[in-house]
């Protein structure tokens, strides 16, 4: 009877592609996951920054328009439309943290 030859070979190279399949899928979930969780981080500090600039707009808006504009210290930025709130009821600003914005906009009446 002959013995069949090169078919250890064909399993465990047919093992090792489907482990290596399963590695990878793990990795592309475990790389998501972790892209998630630091993205987490950079949000929350983008919507504190829209906060700030937040107060600082209707600080700005309704009891001091002269005040200077204010930079944050913590890697963090903001956007702010520079039109007339008043007239249009609205204020819109939004915070950047790395490649992350958030915004919170505003909608109010005038006395």
């Amino acid at each position: 009877m002959k013995e069949p030859k090169g078919q250890i070979f064909l399993m465990s190279i047919l093992i090792l592609s489907v482990v290596l399949t399963a590695g990878m899928i793990l990795m592309a979930i475990f790389i998501r996951d972790l892209k998630q969780s630091t993205e987490t981080s950079a949000s929350v500090k983008a919507f504190y920054a829209a906060d700030s600039a937040m107060e600082w707009r209707l600080y700005n808006t309704f009891n001091d328009p002269d005040l200077p504009e204010f930079s944050m210290t913590n890697d963090t930025s903001f956007e702010y439309d520079s039109n007339d709130y008043v007239n249009i009821g609205k204020i819109k600003t939004i915070g950047i943290a790395g490649n992350t914005k958030r915004g919170i906009e505003i909608y109010f009446s005038s006395p």
